[in-house]
């Protein structure tokens, strides 16, 4: 009691001294980082300092982006009298560690080059020049070109643009070597240059070098796995590739000799116009469009070089257009005779294919007599299928004799049709043929004014006479099963120059 008692005299003393407690608010921040805890610190903007400044050292001296995923974050900050801050080095190095644990893939800075539907990466602008300059190096004789690319200030976006240009060439100095202005007491171009300098004095060689395709360049950002490099991009690029053209045909082609022109097989060429060809023995007429394949690179260059030739030359062929012949008639006046002659020519070739020669002087040293001829322009008859409807029961040429009885040779296409169906002329012209016509039964043939003919046969009833005048689509005729037949059907042939072709290359 006596205890206790001295005491309570010992607090009532010093009862005027006592501060009660007042609180100051947060002053205890705890970092939080991807759900894990990396500490605390006495200040919230302390707390955000860290952070920074850990992704900055993460992201410091890399020439690529630096990426890490989502980051979910919290600052916690709580009022605390007894509780501590963590040590400011240990909350930043694990601050660190955590990001670099959430660390995605390095996205590097490339260049995206385009050509086409073609598209890769390289690692540095200067590997995009490497690329470009060995692209023409097999064309480039003297190693006289270069390309550099640029950045192209007309673009939003930061892209390139890839500039062909020859090296160390000044060509104020080339003129003035010349004598060009000397002599003139102006500046020419070099083409008319040309015409005044001998033979001798003409230098043979390349005078430019380009590409065939735009080439697009941009900067980007990628992962490292998609950057290939230069030997790969070139063969990428440089590799040939079957790319679909059109033939047409010309006077005088077969299937065969196309074949051999272009490289690829006759199945192959079959394959590819199923539309038009059922097999080899198919027939084709000039003018007729033919899909081939070609091989051709991604990236082509085109080049020009200048060469010298003495060669022999046709002259061109002189015509002479008769109105009253038709445009399938022409007739040789003079033979042609070939010259002889000197040439500068700019050869221009796109990869190893010439495409354009242009001849910047020439001296004849023969004349050529040019070749005359007399054609016409009158445009021959079209024709139409004579049918509506009906099935190609039978094809143009060899075939296995139907019932024993049929031509194994058929000259013509048969169309299985019922019997009194409607028969049509499929070009306008006369009546030559209107009745029974041996093994034909019932048939019509009627001669064209370009002196073809179309023939219908095994027909049920004629409707026309011998020596009247039908217009193009008029009914003739009704079909039948007459003369030899294996069952109803139309049979049609066209006839030009004498000779049967497969209507089926002619209907219109």
């Amino acid at each position: 009691m006596m205890t206790s008692l001295f005491i309570l005299l010992i607090g009532l003393f010093l009862l005027p001294n006592f501060t009660t407690y007042s609180s100051e608010g947060e002053n205890l921040f705890t970092i939080w980082l991807f759900g894990e805890e990396m500490g605390s610190v006495e200040d919230q903007e302390l707390a955000e300092e860290l952070i920074v400044k850990a992704r900055k050292e993460l992201a410091a001296n890399k020439d690529n982006l630096y990426m890490i995923e989502d980051m979910h974050k919290e600052i916690i900050g709580e009022e605390s009298i007894y509780k501590k801050a963590d040590d400011e080095d240990e909350v930043y190095n694990k601050i660190k560690n955590t990001l670099k644990a959430h660390q995605k893939e390095t996205m590097m800075r490339a260049y995206m080059v385009k050509v086409n539907n073609t598209t890769i990466n390289l690692a540095t602008a200067e590997e995009v020049d490497e690329l470009l300059t060995r692209a023409i190096a097999k064309y480039d004789e003297d190693n006289e070109y270069e390309v550099k690319t640029e950045v192209n200030e007309d673009r939003v976006m930061s892209t390139l643009t890839a500039r062909l240009s020859r090296k160390d060439i000044d060509y104020d100095v080339l003129m003035l070597d010349s004598g060009a202005e000397n002599v003139f007491g102006k500046d020419v171009s070099e083409s008319e240059l040309i015409e005044y300098l001998d033979f001798d004095e003409i230098t043979q060689g390349i005078t430019d070098i380009g590409f065939a395709e735009e080439i697009e360049v941009a900067e980007t950002y990628i992962p490292r796995s998609e950057i290939v490099d230069v030997d790969t991009a070139l063969s990428l690029f440089t590799e040939e590739q079957e790319v679909q053209q059109i033939y047409d045909v010309q006077p005088g082609d077969t299937l065969s000799a196309i074949s051999n022109k272009v490289g690829i097989s006759m199945d192959e060429l079959v394959e590819l116009n199923s539309q038009y060809l059922s097999n080899s023995n198919s027939t084709i007429r000039a003018g007729q469009s033919l899909i081939i394949t070609v091989p051709e690179p991604e990236l082509s260059v085109l080049w020009t070089r200048r060469e010298i030739v003495e060669e022999s030359y046709e002259a061109d062929v002189i015509y002479i257009d008769n109105d009253s012949w038709y445009t399938t008639k022409q007739v040789t006046l003079t033979e042609p005779s070939a010259g002889f002659r000197k040439v500068v020519s700019d050869v221009t070739y796109k990869n190893e294919a010439v495409v354009e020669r242009d001849i910047v002087k020439e001296e004849v040293l023969i004349e050529a007599v040019a070749k005359v001829v007399e054609r016409g322009t009158k445009v021959p008859p079209t024709y139409i299928k004579p049918i509506s409807g009906g099935i190609l029961s039978s094809g143009f040429g060899g075939r296995s004799s139907p019932g024993g009885r049929g031509s194994t040779n058929h000259q013509g296409v048969d169309y299985a049709i019922p019997s009194g169906s409607s028969v049509y002329a499929s070009s306008g012209g006369t009546v030559s043929v209107a009745g029974w016509s041996g093994g034909y039964g019932y048939c019509v043939l009627i001669t064209h004014p370009d002196g073809s003919k179309t023939r219908y046969a095994h027909l049920s009833k004629v409707l026309v006479s011998v020596g009247q005048t039908v217009s193009q689509g008029e009914k003739i005729a009704l079909s039948g099963n007459t003369g030899i037949s294996t069952g109803p059907h139309l049979h049609f042939e066209i006839i030009l120059n004498g000779t049967p072709v497969n209507p089926l290359n002619y209907l219109n």
